[in-house]
């Protein structure tokens, strides 16, 4: 038998060793608390490509005037003329407020006051007539020397003092008469009326309960002229400004429902999302409100850059349709991250992205339920 080294056995004994504690520090980093292990994705490539349709954008139909109807005075709801839904003409009462017995009587002694100072006035009308008369009798008497001077300053001076009194009359008077005024404004406020003609979208009041001064009651929203608010990318905005022409669809498919007329646009673009806003008003259209969505089609100028990607790409049960937004996920390195896409069409399995993804962005594929941004991601393919 032939004898083996002894430094064989050495080195045969130290590796084995070696192999059994690398085996057994991979167990423990494995089994650290913490560490995540990385799920296992699909992805694929997010490449130009080019459309010449119409870009669809989210919006919703709006108006220009919303009133907030609230309390004037602290009371007690006695009266509701109108529920939501309803549609309201300018000046229409819609509610009434209890609480005002003591306006009320104010407003009763403030008429009495009014009524005894016009009888005064009346009287010390006719007193300064009458002293006036005898004023001047006394300066004819004083002229031919039947009367003596003091007796027609004694006529002056009652006169004047008729004139004064009567003056102190109408100013209060006219301070009564202020009174009645201010206690039947406080008085009106119990009553309250629609600030202008539209429909009452929220009514806030209940009958009976108690409100105070400045709460809310009702928000009446005007049913015309309607307008749309809406967001577009700045690399397809094309053309499209003042005065520019916009068709308008349902969400539900392209069927053309209304134009609007561009108005106005927004002078600085939105950061965030790199859009402008543009507001544009209706132009015609039948069976719109306020609220409804729409989608606004956006002539491009030319070919637009668009990305396509397969529906695949999208979290199970996403609602992917065209004109909203929706979310996928790309892997950057070995972690995942969220994307917000707008979606502008959807062709079989393929959708149309305008915005949210950049060329070589790598999409994940089927994207597991618990996938989330920030997890660890390793590309299978």
């Amino acid at each position: 038998m032939r004898a083996v080294p002894l430094t064989g056995i050495t080195l045969l004994a130290l590796g084995v060793f070696a192999a059994c504690t690398g085996t057994e520090a991979l167990r423990k980093e494995s089994s650290a608390p913490g560490t995540k292990t990385p799920i296992a994705v699909q992805v694929v490539e997010a490449k130009l490509s080019e459309s010449t349709g119409d870009l669809l954008v989210p919006a919703a139909l709006s108006v220009e005037v919303t009133a907030m109807v609230l309390a004037q005075r602290d009371g007690t709801v006695s009266q509701l003329g109108s529920q939501e839904g309803s549609r309201v003409t300018k000046g229409q009462v819609i509610a009434q407020l209890s609480g005002d017995d003591e306006l009320r009587a104010q407003l009763r002694q403030a008429e009495l006051e009014v009524s005894r100072l016009e009888v005064e006035q009346r009287e010390y009308g006719a007193l300064a007539k009458v002293n006036h008369n005898e004023l001047e009798r006394e300066q004819i008497l004083f002229k031919q020397g039947f009367t003596p001077e003091r007796d027609v300053e004694r006529a002056q001076f009652k006169y004047e003092a008729a004139v004064l009194e009567l003056e102190k009359t109408r100013v209060a008077g006219q301070a009564a008469q202020a009174k009645v005024s201010e206690v039947k404004a406080q008085l009106a406020r119990s009553t309250v009326r629609a600030p202008i003609t539209g429909i009452v979208t929220h009514r806030f009041a209940k009958l009976g309960t108690s409100v105070i001064k400045n709460e809310k009651l009702f928000e009446i929203t005007q049913l015309a002229p309607l307008e749309v608010r809406f967001q577009v990318p700045q690399t397809d905005k094309g053309g499209l400004g003042p005065g520019s022409i916009v068709n308008l669809s349902p969400v539900e498919n392209d069927q053309i429902i209304a134009r609007a007329r561009v108005r106005r646009v927004d002078p600085l673009a939105e950061a965030a999302s790199n859009t402008i806003g543009f507001l544009a008003d209706l132009m015609s259209g039948t069976g719109l409100m306020p609220g409804m969505a729409v989608n606004v089609h956006v002539p491009r100028r030319g070919a637009g850059l668009t990305m396509w990607i397969p529906q695949t790409a999208f979290p199970a049960g996403a609602d992917v349709r065209k004109g909203a937004a929706s979310t996928v996920f790309v892997a950057a390195g070995d972690k995942c991250l969220a994307r917000t896409v707008w979606v502008n069409s959807v062709t079989g399995d393929r959708v149309e992205i305008i915005s949210g993804l950049a060329v070589g962005d790598r999409v994940i594929l089927s994207p597991p339920k618990e996938l989330k941004a920030g997890d660890l991601v390793v590309v299978k393919n």
